[in-house]
């Protein structure tokens, strides 16, 4: 490419993970800052000159920014760039993969811990209590899982649980045998498994009815918004439960309480919020069947974000490079940007 290739970095970990995509690109310009924060300022010449933007919001003057070809994130999600305006021909990545694996692994903890009551085992030990009741002893062998959306966090959370011996549904919002270049966090293994049943969002009645397991692994935006409302939950089997590592606001929040106060929901774990940091009396604290975690299933403090991060930024810059298409490119449609 003739253009002077020009990243402005605004993300953590740059002092270790920086220095050898220096020495792999060098004809790249390199700038970093601190990390990004919502409506942050950019100094108005380097922002004229920036090609590239690696950080999670963008900055105040964004549409400005006249050299900008393509703004890698490093979050999943991308609410955020809800009603940006950005110049035109900008591409998105997401930061899909980069968090996908400790996500499902806490799917998984959270079902056991809900199927075999881990709650009730920690009372009764807490009381000195001896107490082998067959709650306690449960099996998940042979449930059948939901997993709402089969992006990145989907898949892996499908190939975890089928692991584990649980058949797995999906509902997506397109075709599960097909997808885009996605950035893949275990190079050289096998790609995401093909479902036992997928399903389209016009089939929504038939998925929910057979589901033991409802997995939101769906982004929030105006489509999703509420979508497993009141409707949605009353489908499920009586003493299903629900694994939220995705956006609280997917799921309609005073039907998810009446749904877990009546037992018609066997349980719930919330890892994102209504309210963040959920205030001391918030209502989802003192449900007896429900885990709350403090958005913490998949975040910059995982093990191995940083290191799958930048990894993502030098694939993609390789391919950005040699003027081939990037890995998690998010769609204009859901990117819900402002045309004027």
């Amino acid at each position: 490419m003739t253009t002077v290739e020009h990243i402005v970095v605004a993300q953590p970990g740059a002092t270790e993970h920086l220095p050898p995509l220096r020495a792999r690109f060098p004809e790249v310009t390199w700038t970093t800052l601190l990390p990004s924060t919502p409506g942050w300022d950019l100094d108005a010449d380097l922002a004229a000159r920036a090609t590239v933007l690696f950080a999670d919001f963008p900055p105040a003057k964004v549409a400005s920014m006249s050299s900008l070809r393509w703004m890698q994130l490093g979050s999943h999600g991308y609410a955020q760039l809800a009603g940006t305006r950005l110049p035109a021909g900008v591409t998105v990545a997401g930061g899909g993969g980069v968090n996908g694996i400790p996500i499902a692994q806490w799917c998984v903890l959270m079902l056991l811990a809900l199927a075999r009551n881990l709650p009730g085992m920690l009372a009764a030990q807490r009381e000195h209590r001896w107490d082998r009741s067959a709650i306690f002893q449960t099996e998940i062998t042979g449930r059948r899982v939901g997993i709402l959306g089969y992006g990145s966090v989907g898949q892996e959370v499908a190939r975890q649980m089928r692991a584990l011996g649980l058949e797995v549904w999906v509902m997506s919002r397109s075709d599960t045998r097909t997808g885009r270049l996605r950035f893949d966090p275990r190079p050289g293994e096998p790609r995401a498994i093909i479902p036992d049943r997928s399903f389209g969002f016009g089939e929504a009645q038939q998925f929910y009815r057979g589901v033991d397991v409802l997995v939101v692994a769906l982004p929030i935006a105006s489509g999703t918004a509420g979508l497993v409302d009141r409707a949605a939950l009353s489908l499920l089997p009586r003493g299903a439960l629900l694994l939220n590592p995705a956006r609280a606001g997917v799921v309609d929040e005073a039907a998810l309480l009446d749904a877990l106060r009546s037992g018609m929901l066997g349980g719930a774990a919330l890892d994102d919020h209504y309210r963040q940091p959920m205030p001391a009396d918030d209502p989802f604290f003192d449900l007896p069947t429900t885990i709350v975690t403090s958005h913490i299933s998949g975040s910059t403090g995982s093990s191995f974000y940083h290191e799958r991060i930048w990894r993502l930024l030098a694939e993609n810059l390789a391919r950005h490079l040699r003027g081939e298409a990037l890995l998690n490119v998010i769609r204009p449609e859901d990117l819900e940007l402002a045309t004027e």
